[in-house]
């Protein structure tokens, strides 16, 4: 009995502990940690998806990059909660729930069209004005080093975002256009005003 009490007061003590470190947090430090959380897990499970769904080569590249690099800051990101005694998020909810639930409903060109624009462009966008807000305005030393050191990672994968953005638009663009151009006709029977040799009729006599 005096065992499993000391084993409770413990286990109070290490809570007390972790609730006075995540309250000694300012709003802003617990806003970057879920915000940054949120955003990792974001880039972490589309492109995993991308892996999955996609057939574009440049595409599956890119989200294999960012599922490499997005877990590594994702495991630093946890280890840094930790000591600070802030719970991250574990699933997504709201815009990006939804975002990943559309994913899921598309394939092909749709799907690597989604996972490019709102992914490794639009959701990169976000990351790096959180990380630099984050980077000069937060009151933690440890969290304001943590976003310093990974914003220019994230600002070279939105220059990668942007470029593959362009190429998978600019593809795009060229299907649109073949799918409006109709082949010539060469089956030997004239079509509209075009004459076919070998079918003119011949001058009535005078």
């Amino acid at each position: 009995m005096k065992m499993k009490l000391s084993l409770l007061g413990a286990l109070t003590s290490f809570a007390l502990l972790h609730g006075a470190h995540a309250a000694d947090l300012s709003n802003d430090d617990q806003r970057f940690l879920r915000k940054a959380g949120e955003s990792g897990m974001l880039e972490i499970q589309a492109s995993q998806l991308a892996v999955e769904k996609s057939q574009h080569a440049e595409v599956t590249n890119f989200a294999e990059m960012m599922i490499k690099d997005h877990t590594a800051v994702d495991e630093e990101l946890k280890a840094l909660a930790g000591a600070k005694g802030f719970q991250l998020p574990v699933e997504l909810d709201g815009g990006k729930a939804r975002l990943m639930e559309k994913l899921r409903g598309l394939d092909g060109p749709d799907f690597d069209e989604e996972y490019v624009d709102e992914v490794a462009v639009d959701a990169h966008e976000d990351a790096v004005d959180l990380f630099e807000d984050a980077a000069d305005d937060v009151d933690d030393a440890d969290i304001k080093a943590f976003a310093a050191k990974h914003l220019p990672a994230l600002k070279k994968h939105l220059e990668m975002g942007r470029q593959l953005e362009e190429q998978i638009d600019n593809e795009d663009r060229r299907r649109r256009d073949t799918s409006r151009t109709t082949p010539a006709d060469t089956t030997g029977s004239a079509q509209g005003s075009v004459v076919v040799p070998g079918t003119e009729k011949a001058p009535a006599p005078r």
